[in-house]
């Protein structure tokens, strides 16, 4: 009998993964797992606050503590400051991956940033730093690994997009028209690399525990219990979904139980999008 656990859980070893947006949350939760799989991860974040947002990003000491971490468990890591908006940034970041790696297998395309307002009141800074780096720096970022994961033995890219990227949030139109754009752009991703046997695949999460919720509260003047009700009253199982599950998505559509899966966007939603 095949070994279910072993099929479902993916042996890494050997592999070399790069996560963008991995100082804090999701990302942290990302490069964790990744070592523990076996992969040495190259992990990447902007390490600097910006104009857009106002609430704090990620730093380079949170940058730094995920690097020992992901040590601490037998692999090897480097470290990337670099902003997914700037394409030299970007591909200075992918030469040291294979300058100090020597490869790339995986590409977990994970920074994000979000404001809220009505589309009316939004501004032209607020929109292009959403799009620029939730939509945008996926494509850039992508762009720039392309050669390396094309000559991996198995190619893997997962796009971490959203429940908006399906569906409508009233007061986030520059999110959920980034978030549209990663799905549509992880599907014309999964066509064009299926013949160098590439998979590309998408997370839509609901409402998750994250720093990038909690900053968005702040900035709201709102707390982190009162943003979450905007996505958890449409979700069936009606509780704040921790960064481990979405990163157990991520795990399943890395191992050889998903080796068919490509151009598949995967709800972590507690129910939302059944609705």
């Amino acid at each position: 009998m095949p070994d279910v656990r072993a099929a479902v859980l993916p042996d890494l070893t050997g592999q070399v993964a790069l996560v963008t947006g991995a100082a804090r949350g999701q990302g942290r939760s990302h490069c964790l797992a990744l070592a523990e799989a076996g992969a040495d991860v190259a992990a990447l974040d902007v390490c600097r606050d910006l104009e857009v947002p106002r609430y704090p990003l990620g730093t380079r000491a949170e940058l730094d503590e995920v690097v020992a971490e992901v040590e601490r468990r037998g692999r090897r890591a480097v470290p990337l400051v670099a902003d997914v908006r700037d394409p030299d940034e970007v591909a200075a970041a992918l030469a040291a991956v294979e300058a100090e790696l020597g490869r790339l297998d995986v590409l977990v395309n994970n920074a994000a940033v979000v404001t809220s307002a009505p589309f009316w009141e939004l501004s032209e800074q607020q929109w292009s730093a959403v799009v620029d780096t939730n939509l945008s720096g996926v494509w850039r970022t992508t762009r720039a690994a392309v050669g390396l994961l094309r000559r991996a033995p198995r190619g893997r890219i997962v796009n971490i997009a959203s429940t908006g990227g399906v569906r409508a949030l009233p007061e986030f139109a520059h999110y959920v028209a980034a978030k549209h754009g990663v799905v549509g752009l992880t599907r014309a991703m999964a066509i064009e690399l299926a013949s160098g046997g590439v998979t590309v695949n998408a997370i839509l999460p609901g409402a998750v525990d994250s720093p990038m919720l909690a900053g968005l509260a702040d900035e709201l003047g709102l707390t982190p219990q009162d943003v979450h009700k905007r996505w958890l009253h449409d979700q069936l199982l009606v509780e704040v979904i921790p960064p481990e599950e979405v990163t157990g998505a991520l795990l399943w559509l890395l191992s050889d139980a998903a080796r068919h899966v490509t151009g598949h966007c995967l709800a972590v939603d507690g129910g939302a999008l059944a609705r």
